[in-house]
């Protein structure tokens, strides 16, 4: 079996229970009903994925876990972020059903890990499958940092820039991604369904009325 290295963040106060426990499934911060996440743990691809913030955290530290790449599949935690605030009506009127598909799309497009693409999802969490072994967990003393993070969501945004310059059938523009997100929106191509943030931007993410994909988009301030 294959296995791959991936990064948990996790409280320091609960590394005593995880040294004896591994870690469990199941998020403590977005309770959505996703059968997908529930059933797994959330990891990244490199500590600079996080999006939350925990790497600038002193009350976290970082947790390298070792585990089956057969147990993985990656998905769009921006998606979760956009249902949960749909969920609980945060910032919005409460809109279940917009967030039954929201949750939807978020599992219908996780991939295996040895497809993800630099790109696909703008925050992709790595799902493993079951609980992750103590033996399989070590603390990151000093995490590396990078720039890996941030360039995957740059290639995301220029991946849905061009693919919305090609919904609106525009042969040469220099619109960015705000732009051509607020021009399908006035031609009625797209709508927002959510606001939300996280701890590199304040997001919204919307929906392309034909087909029922969603994207998010960095607002700006």
């Amino acid at each position: 079996m294959a296995t791959v290295d991936l990064f948990h963040y996790a409280r320091a106060d609960d590394l005593d229970a995880i040294s004896e426990e591994g870690l469990k499934v199941g998020s403590k911060r977005w309770k959505v009903l996703s059968e997908l996440r529930e059933k797994c743990v959330y990891t990244w691809l490199a500590p600079d994925f996080d999006v939350m913030g925990y790497n600038e955290n002193p009350q976290y530290v970082c947790l390298r876990v070792r585990v089956d790449s057969a147990r993985c599949r990656v998905a769009p935690m921006e998606l979760i972020s956009a249902a949960f605030v749909n969920h609980i009506g945060r910032g919005q009127p409460k809109n279940p059903d917009l967030a039954a598909k929201l949750i939807a799309a978020y599992e219908k497009v996780a991939v295996p890990l040895h497809e993800y693409l630099p790109g696909m999802f703008r925050a992709p969490e790595v799902l493993v499958e079951g609980e992750i072994s103590a033996d399989d967990i070590a603390v990151v003393k000093a995490p590396e940092s990078g720039m890996r993070g941030e360039e995957n969501r740059r290639q995301y945004t220029s991946r849905w820039g061009e693919h919305l310059i090609r919904v609106l059938g525009v042969q040469r523009t220099l619109m960015q991604l705000p732009e051509s997100t607020e021009a399908s929106v006035n031609r009625g191509l797209a709508v927002r369904v959510a606001k939300h943030d996280d701890a590199t931007a304040y997001l919204e993410t919307y929906m392309l009325v034909e087909t029922g994909e969603f994207f998010t988009v960095e607002k700006e301030d």
